[in-house]
């Protein structure tokens, strides 16, 4: 049978971009001091000018909180593919989450691209009982992070002709009900659009195509719900497939078998076509909120409020002594970015900048064992019209 790609490996670097790219890198270098070794490379870098359009201000923002957060969240190192699903902060939450196993191993020289399989969220609404929104943000900043480290280490090996290595995804929409998604205000969807934020805003062009596969029979609700998480540019990378029609898009022995291709993967925890096997979420599961303060030792203080007024940073800087944890909770109205920095140097991360909604549970979390210092707790609204309400708790342990 004729295979008739939909897709193409990625372009090389052209003249043209390639002055983007010392110009870009030159940029960096006066924002940053440095870049990190593993960031780079010309085709790390090109990525960033194609997937923001050459906006270098942007770039130059959003590059530099990347790699700050990336930092504070222990996602530094080549050896990430193999840490990361074994990190305090991700296992106990995999149980959850149908994630590939299968790494770069499923790889098309054609397209210069590896491929595997997601599986759509099931349970939304128990999902937001189970996770707080920092806790499923981690484990997609993390997640993100290890495909690009596979990509950059194929990236070191290949000739220096070719283009940026990406990835396919076969996206399953089979456990999706619509229906659980036609509210653009639910606190899931909400928790939707600001992991598809995190990962246009600094991952950028790192996916080549993403097939739909047993989409929900009202197509066209399907593109609608798209368009609210996705720019043009990456709506345009979305494609819609009859589960058995893969092979007319891609070489069938990439293709698992449950979409009509010849791979099987047979290795655990993966199921057999290579995403780990997703349980079902109980009322047993719902996140407890509150227990790191039980677990240290102290009382939940009584918490403050504040309206935090479009374009407003509130910042509390708090003394730490060596070897004391810092705890908090909070809840807000609407979205938030928060981060924690140390010292009155803002690069200097300790919690990564995250974007935050609290639609059915508080945010908290400790740092424990911290060096002495100051510590200061970061919310800003970023939004141009609404006051948010902010009720937060912070103590020592």
């Amino acid at each position: 049978m004729t295979v008739h790609s939909t897709t193409r490996a990625a372009d090389p670097i052209s003249p043209a971009e390639q002055e983007a790219i010392d110009q870009l890198r030159s940029r960096l270098i006066e924002t940053m001091k440095e870049i990190p070794e593993d960031l780079d490379t010309d085709l790390n870098l090109l990525r960033w000018i194609r997937g923001h359009q050459g906006d270098m201000n942007k770039i130059c923002r959003n590059f530099s909180q990347y790699v700050d957060s990336r930092s504070a969240a222990g996602f530094v190192g080549r050896d990430l593919p193999e840490r990361f699903f074994e990190m305090p902060t991700i296992k106990p939450f995999l149980p959850f989450i149908a994630s590939s196993r299968l790494a770069d191993t499923v790889w098309s020289e054609e397209h210069n691209a590896f491929m595997f399989v997601e599986r759509a969220w099931c349970q939304p609404r128990e999902f937001i009982k189970t996770f707080k929104a920092s806790d499923y943000l981690i484990h997609c900043f993390g997640y993100s992070e290890t495909l690009l480290q596979l990509i950059l280490e194929r990236e070191r090996k290949q000739s220096k002709d070719r283009g940026p290595v990406q990835f396919i995804v076969i996206f399953d929409l089979a456990t999706v009900n619509i229906t659980d998604y036609v509210n653009p205000m639910s606190g899931y969807m909400k928790l939707w659009q600001l992991r598809s934020d995190l990962w246009q805003e600094w991952y950028p062009e790192v996916v080549q195509r993403i097939y739909l596969v047993n989409p929900p029979r009202v197509v066209s609700l399907l593109w609608k719900i798209a368009r609210l998480f996705l720019t043009e540019q990456n709506l345009r990378k979305m494609e819609i497939v009859n589960d058995k029609d893969m092979t007319k898009h891609m070489n069938g022995k990439f293709v698992p078998k449950e979409y009509g291709g010849d791979y099987v993967n047979t290795d655990l925890p993966g199921d057999a076509s290579g995403v780990s096997i997703r349980r079902k979420i109980t009322s047993a599961d719902y996140y407890q909120q509150y227990q790191h303060y039980e677990l240290r030792g102290v009382h939940r203080p009584k918490p403050a409020k504040k309206d935090l007024h479009p374009g407003e940073h509130f910042t509390i800087p708090i003394i730490v002594p060596d070897g004391k944890s810092l705890l908090w909770d909070f809840t807000t109205s609407g979205e938030i970015e928060f981060f924690i920095y140390r010292d009155q140097n803002e690069r200097q991360l300790v919690y990564p900048r995250l974007r935050l909604v609290t639609s059915k549970l508080a945010e908290e979390g400790v740092l424990p064992n911290l060096s002495g210092g100051e510590y200061s707790l970061v919310f800003v609204n970023h939004g141009s019209f609404f006051t948010t309400k902010l009720e937060y708790a912070i103590t020592l342990a």
